[in-house]
């Protein structure tokens, strides 16, 4: 791997567990590891940073760190429930700045504060790694070829599993805290999706109050796009998208891209008495894990410039939040089953 002719000095707003693989990906690229923000030197997360980069500094002060001298840029990687306080600092800095998402929960909280922000947001970015992953540059460069008759886009939430992990607090915020990572995606190759119909009902075997989503979205080019948003059922999340040309493309899991044209006819057998028809393979992208996928490359865009433009910036985290909550409120207003009760709207 060939080092940054510039080494630069990066400093570390949290070192919590996502911090680390944005540490390794730092140090790879020939960096250094200043200064790491932290509750304390005897915390847990601070001793296995401090393993990643032995050479940073402890800082208890997260306004010193975005302020010091010898921090060249900024990595924040803050928990969900604390990161919007945190944007007017680091959106008015003049200091590049990369903040892991989602970086706000709601369009009104970020929308204030890039309003407040009278700094140029133009060094400002959004760790939407996915973005990067070489799956979902092929599939985009299919996209752009023209030809996308539909697309169907299925996200699983594992909402008990959340909930335990950070609380039932977190539930009413699942679609921008971790949907949002494929719908980003989504938008990322598709462009600008809308609403057509979307319908919300309440998950009956569900104790923490999610609300599925089923329904039909519109590319700005009218193409049809399929969404299902759904709580913790195991279906295979993913984007498949289907050409004119009788291909489908299809990324599930994301890491893992697969091609398919025509069918393989398995005749009947004296074991199976049924003809069987099996999509025929004619692409195969494995996603690299030598890091965690995208860091490398988003890290690289980051603090070389090389690929910046794959970058989510703050304003399209913004697009994204209206998405989001556009989404809810064609729920609601569908007729069905509302999100914050069991009554229709009108009864």
């Amino acid at each position: 791997m060939k080092p940054s002719s510039t080494q630069l000095r990066v400093g570390f707003l949290g070192v919590g567990s996502i911090a680390k693989y944005h540490a390794q990906a730092v140090q790879a690229l020939g960096h250094v590891i200043s200064v790491g923000c932290g509750r304390s030197v005897e915390s847990p997360r601070w001793v296995e940073f401090k393993s990643i980069a032995p050479q940073a500094r402890f800082e208890g002060d997260g306004l010193s760190l975005i302020k010091d001298a010898e921090v060249d840029r900024v990595i924040a990687c803050l928990p969900w429930n604390v990161a919007e306080s945190w944007l007017p600092e680091l959106l008015s800095t003049p200091k590049p700045v990369l903040l892991e998402k989602p970086i706000s929960l709601s369009f009104d909280a970020l929308s204030a504060a890039i309003c407040q922000t009278k700094a140029n947001l133009a060094n400002k970015y959004v760790g939407f790694n996915r973005r990067f992953y070489g799956t979902v540059q092929a599939l985009k460069e299919r996209i752009e070829q023209g030809g996308l008759e539909s697309a169907e886009i299925t996200i699983s939430e594992t909402v008990a599993s959340l909930a335990e992990t950070y609380g039932e607090e977190i539930i009413q915020h699942l679609l921008a805290y971790s949907s949002s990572h494929i719908l980003d995606t989504a938008r990322y190759i598709l462009g600008s999706l809308k609403p057509v119909r979307i319908y919300a009902l309440k998950d009956s075997g569900s104790t923490h109050g999610f609300t599925s989503l089923s329904g039909l979205l519109e590319t700005e080019s009218g193409s049809p796009v399929h969404l299902t948003v759904l709580s913790d059922n195991p279906a295979p999340v993913g984007i498949r998208i289907f050409f004119d040309d009788e291909t489908t493309w299809h990324l599930s899991p994301m890491e893992r891209l697969v091609a398919y044209r025509g069918y393989d006819r398995n005749e009947p057998t004296a074991d199976s008495k049924i003809r069987r028809y099996r999509p025929k393979p004619f692409l195969e992208i494995e996603e690299d894990s030598h890091f965690k996928p995208g860091f490398l490359d988003q890290m690289r865009a980051f603090t070389d410039g090389e690929g910046r433009q794959i970058s989510a910036t703050p304003q399209e985290s913004l697009e994204l939040l209206a998405f989001i909550e556009s989404l809810q409120r064609s729920a609601l207003n569908s007729g069905h089953f509302a999100i914050e009760n069991d009554e229709r709207p009108g009864d």
